[in-house]
């Protein structure tokens, strides 16, 4: 891989469909107004061949939509392994089989993860509006648990309608063997800002949310939690959570993951609708290092200018700010609540 730009951490999205139609979905495409494409397995790879040409990739991740959808990803996996890239799969598990995992676990693929959105079946499938789906989680979960341990991971999205089950929730993910808990408040985008009125949460709910995780984690120190979705610290001190491991997005190329869809298309995160380039004109290298991006990037909200945390914070999720006010200079629309 010598003269080959290196990136750390990368997204790959396969496909922008998917089986369910979650209630919270951030993905900027899926605002249920019109049909998704069906997935191209001869796009996706050409375009994974493309990105591992022009740089080495420490992890990548696969994404959508639903991964799983692509008749293909074993393949892609085994591609990204034999470049060197460690490979994660983040998928709803509705179509995680024993033998997809079996062929997962053969290729050296190093983490799955799963969302479980409730311990109760009739409010995970009312998030993700398909029915059987929690029973699908459940069942992807305890065959991940049995195959790659500690690389078997949960997802919990908290909403307004889940956050008064979290902790039988976080009792069940337990029972199910799970030592690793990605803990994301939900985030604006999406199916999310349609649903908006329904799934948003509010101050003292987001507390007391993070305070019942919290309560869990103290107790259960062999399970480790983190907060994937950056959240302003004027808004959630995450003092009082010292067993929740906090994340916080940087705006620095060189330590961020980006995300690259399977047409090519480079973006600031999974989150964000605004494309940067396409690695079919440009090398992603040259992409992430152009002056003009990491100039956009680098803009500070006058909201938050002269804040002391500002370093630390970086104003909470901009890239929902892109998909809500169109700009990036803008900080977290959780400051509105």
């Amino acid at each position: 891989m010598s003269g080959l730009p290196h990136i750390d951490n990368i997204v790959f999205e396969l496909t922008e469909a998917c089986n369910q139609c979650c209630r919270f979905c951030y993905n900027y495409w899926r605002d249920g107004s019109t049909p998704l494409p069906p997935p191209d397995p001869r796009l996706v790879r050409r375009t994974l061949r493309k990105l591992l040409s022009q740089a080495s990739v420490g992890t990548i991740s696969f994404s959508g939509g639903e991964p799983m959808l692509l008749r293909n990803i074993h393949d892609l996996a085994l591609r990204a392994r034999f470049k060197g890239a460690r490979v994660n799969v983040l998928t709803n598990g509705g179509l995680l089989t024993e033998d997809a995992i079996a062929n997962f676990k053969s290729i050296g693929v190093g983490a799955v993860q799963i969302p479980l959105l409730s311990a109760e079946e009739a409010v995970h499938d009312y998030l993700t509006q398909v029915p059987g789906s929690w029973k699908k989680a459940v069942d992807a979960t305890r065959r991940a648990v049995e195959a790659f341990g500690k690389g078997a991971f949960t997802v919990l999205v908290i909403t307004r309608v889940n956050a008064p089950g979290i902790p039988e929730t976080l009792r069940l993910i337990d029972r199910l063997g799970i030592r690793g808990v990605m803990v994301n408040r939900f985030n604006l985008g999406g199916m999310g800002l349609k649903n908006l009125r329904e799934l948003e949460l509010d101050r003292d709910t987001l507390h007391k949310a993070f305070a019942d995780v919290e309560s869990f984690a103290a107790a259960h120190p062999d399970i480790r939690f983190v907060s994937g979705v950056c959240t302003p610290i004027c808004v959630m001190d995450p003092s009082p959570y010292p067993h929740i491991q906090f994340t916080y997005c940087t705006t620095d190329f060189t330590r961020r993951p980006v995300t690259v869809s399977f047409r090519g298309d480079v973006r600031f995160c999974n989150h964000s609708p605004h494309v940067l380039g396409n690695i079919y004109d440009r090398p992603v290298g040259e992409i992430l290092t152009d002056p003009e991006i990491i100039a956009r990037y680098a803009e500070i909200p006058d909201h938050c200018r002269d804040c002391k945390l500002l370093k630390r914070c970086n104003g909470g999720c901009r890239a929902a700010s892109e998909q809500v006010f169109g700009t990036f200079s803008r900080p977290d629309p959780l400051l509105k609540i």
